[in-house]
């Protein structure tokens, strides 16, 4: 059989999940006619704006992004400390409730990312034009102007709706190349760089030091190459740059909820949106750390893999050993402290952010691509300005974008979950033609019922191997538990938790919808 002829063109495979999830990719002549209106009255000469354009901002961003959101300047306030003002586009301005542009916003909640496309909450003249903190344009911003203390803690937070001239952009992986370079700074932004790095890896620290668990995560990039066009998949880790950018993403969010709460509690008809995590169940806990006892138990030392009964998840995973021999076994036992977590959700009253061990967070930093954004822009400016909040229209919208918030995420995830198949449908049919298929190296993450999951190291996804499918290879029955699969027969091989193994694509279960995969042991140190 050729197998090429089953797999399905990434583009159809993209079409066919939008329509599912009945996400539109066009936009309504109403709101296309709002965004030819602010392309001729783009607003950005309003004499109330603060001038910054003289400043240094840059945008780091992935090379391919063209939705550029927010912009950054760092820069050193007195002897030790940090003045960090990080723009963001300015999308409530022009996205306004009860315009066509904001109904279609609240209709979608995001913007839709595909390997082959965007659809774009807002037109793209807006989302990737007049919005966008494109370089060497002026645009609108609101900007969060921080103080921030040598321990990382911020000290004054005021914000300011202001003009701005990003000098360039930038991406992660060429600002991260510059600062393992020996950097010497000569560009107007360079200065900034530098302290970013340093303030990023301060903002860190402190995020230890309060409990935040700090997982080493390792992403699938999906991409479409080849003729005819197909999906592939490989592993991407996170640069340094994206982690300090981040830390400042979440301080400015975190200082955003922090004035809001300050502000509905002098005026209580201010419509707060803020996202809340709560902390995992009792039961999930015990059970992760019966897990855990049981993973120390199977280890030749049992004792740096032990959770001790007064320890912090972050403390205990900052403690884990380190090196290239237990890369594997910190992947597992994080995966299953992942696994016990409770999913965040928006909502209107404040509560504890429990992953960031934060009080209080909202969503400020993506207003082109979250309607949550635009929504706490625009509430934020409002009680700044001394809106009298009195017909209460507020109210009803705010439950509105929280559903849509909420609604849109899921859909999001199960867009992504949808190509992911579609990607490893392609990758294993392909190697299911060939006269012998590649093998692929992975980590038992772990078991769950009757499955066992493996995390291939070259996909960075996870596959499923049936305890069925286990009996049939090894003809022997097995017995499982979270963290191992015993064979009832002696001479044949076990299964443990963080356990190097081989898969062998073996053939594709039409019925069931499943590969088939052969399993084999690889020595703990291949990589």
């Amino acid at each position: 059989m050729d197998n090429n002829t089953l797999i399905p063109s990434p583009t159809d495979v993209v079409a066919e999940a939008l329509q599912s999830l009945e996400i539109d990719t066009t936009h309504s002549p109403e709101s296309i006619a709002e965004t030819q209106h602010w392309l001729s009255n783009p607003g950005i000469d309003d004499p109330s704006l603060t001038d910054y354009t003289q400043l240094a901002f840059v945008t780091i961003d992935n090379p391919d992004s063209r939705d550029l959101d927010q912009a950054l300047l760092i820069e050193r306030h007195e002897a030790a400390g940090y003045r960090v003002r990080y723009a963001l586009a300015d999308a409530a301005y022009y996205v306004r409730a009860g315009s066509a542009l904001f109904d279609e916003a609240l209709a979608r909640g995001t913007t839709y990312y595909t390997p082959i496309l965007a659809v774009p909450m807002l037109p793209v003249e807006l989302s990737e034009g007049l919005v966008s903190l494109n370089p060497l344009v002026d645009r609108r911003a609101l900007v969060f102007d921080m103080i921030v203390n040598e321990q990382g803690a911020v000290t004054r937070t005021c914000v300011v709706r202001a003009k701005i001239h990003s000098q360039a952009k930038l991406s992660y992986a060429g600002v991260q190349a510059w600062l393992d370079d020996a950097p010497i700074a000569v560009r107007p932004y360079d200065d900034s760089l530098l302290l970013l790095r340093e303030l990023g890896n301060i903002l860190i620290k402190a995020a230890i030091q309060r409990g935040v668990v700090r997982f080493n995560r390792v992403e699938s990039h999906i991409t479409v190459d080849g003729e005819p066009p197909q999906f592939a998949a490989a592993q991407r880790s996170r640069y340094q740059t994206e982690r300090y950018n981040e830390q400042i993403s979440l301080m400015c969010n975190m200082q955003g909820a922090e004035m809001l709460l300050a502000m509905s509690g002098v005026n209580d008809a201010i419509q707060t949106v803020f996202r809340v995590h709560d902390a995992p169940l009792r039961k999930s806990l015990s059970e992760l750390r019966d897990t855990l006892d049981s993973f120390a138990e199977l280890q030749p030392n049992p004792v740096p893999w032990r959770w001790l009964p007064d320890q912090s998840l972050a403390d205990y995973v900052e403690s884990l050993p380190t090196g290239e021999q237990h890369a594997r076994r910190v992947m597992a036992v994080q995966r299953q402290i992942m696994q016990a977590q409770r999913a965040s959700v928006f909502t209107p009253e404040a509560g504890e952010h429990h992953a960031l061990r934060a009080a209080s967070y909202a969503r400020f930093s993506s207003p082109m691509r979250e309607v949550v954004g635009i929504f706490t822009h625009k509430e934020l400016l409002e009680a700044l300005g001394g809106h009298s909040f009195e017909d209460g229209s507020d109210e009803t919208l705010r439950e509105q974008v929280i559903q849509v918030a909420n609604s849109s995420r899921q859909r999001q995830r199960k867009l992504e979950k949808v190509i992911e198949f579609a990607a490893l449908f392609s990758v294993f049919s392909r190697e299911l033609a060939l006269p012998e298929p590649p093998l692929h190296s992975g980590t038992i993450m772990g078991m769950r019922g009757d499955r066992l999951y493996v995390a291939l190291d070259d996909l960075a996804v996870d596959v499923k191997l049936y305890k069925d499918d286990l009996q049939e290879q090894f003809n022997s029955a097995y017995t499982m538990t979270d963290i191992e699969a015993i064979p009832e027969t002696s001479n044949q091989p076990a299964w443990q938790m963080a356990q190097a193994v081989g898969l062998t694509v073996m053939d594709y279960d039409k019925e069931r919808k499943r590969f088939l995969f052969k399993l084999a042991p690889l020595d703990m140190h291949s990589a």
